[in-house]
């Protein structure tokens, strides 16, 4: 029996194809693929899998929002700006807790219907009146895009009310002694709002829909007052 001997080079290239191979096999024999999905998965979040917001603004390419006054830069609708206010939102309200936070409503001029379509946080001594009026081309747009159907027609137009932040229990029961407040996008003796109020001092978290929710709403008079106490 003849005995063929590899060359040298030829057994050294074996073995280090080898070696990746064995690394695996030892790494993945001493843990579960549980543990193995965990550690080895792709990352879900940036390139890999789209954000709530991305998907809003998405399957909205065909809504347009042209005209009206001009939106500042740090209010224009796109995800750095919406991902910067959601952080503020949040940054704000723990360290602050919800007496600096409102919840926001947007409704049709010519309905009763008040939809919920976020919350906004302010710090310093700016007012929610200030806070809104900065907000409002995000907020106003945001709005449309929740409720294409019901508010998107009249963008432009809509007029936005606000209560006590975490207010949604006590507006779902219709108490009588909660009234929402109209805000306005001007505000009287402030000429530029821009340079009142910096984007650093307010926030806002906008309402997203999940697993086809109706979403929430409540059917108010025009001054904000319950219409069944």
């Amino acid at each position: 029996m003849t005995t063929t001997l590899l060359p040298p080079l030829l057994v050294l290239v074996a073995s280090l194809w080898m070696v990746p191979l064995l690394t695996v096999n030892a790494f993945t024999s001493s843990i579960t693929s549980t543990e193995f999905s965990t550690r080895c998965a792709l990352p879900k979040k940036g390139l890999f899998a789209k954000d709530k917001w991305d998907m809003l603004i998405d399957e909205d390419e065909d809504l347009q929002f042209l005209g009206g006054p001009p939106v500042p830069r740090d209010m224009k609708y796109n995800m750095y700006n919406i991902q910067r206010q959601r952080e503020n939102y949040e940054s704000m309200k723990a360290a602050g807790g919800k007496d600096i936070t409102n919840d926001v409503y947007a409704r049709d001029p010519e309905e009763e219907t008040f939809w919920f379509v976020g919350k906004i946080a302010r710090v310093g001594d700016v007012t929610v009146e200030k806070a809104m009026a900065r907000l409002w081309p995000m907020i106003e747009e945001h709005s449309a895009r929740l409720r294409p159907v019901e508010l998107y027609p009249k963008w432009g137009k809509l007029e936005l009310f606000v209560s006590p932040g975490d207010s949604e229990l006590d507006v779902a029961y219709c108490k009588p002694e909660l009234q929402f407040e109209q805000m306005f996008r001007e505000i009287s003796g402030v000429e530029d709002i821009t340079k009142a109020v910096r984007s650093v001092e307010i926030g806002f978290q906008g309402e997203l829909y999940e697993n086809n929710e109706e979403g929430f709403r409540t059917v108010r008079s025009a001054d904000g007052k319950a219409v069944k106490p």
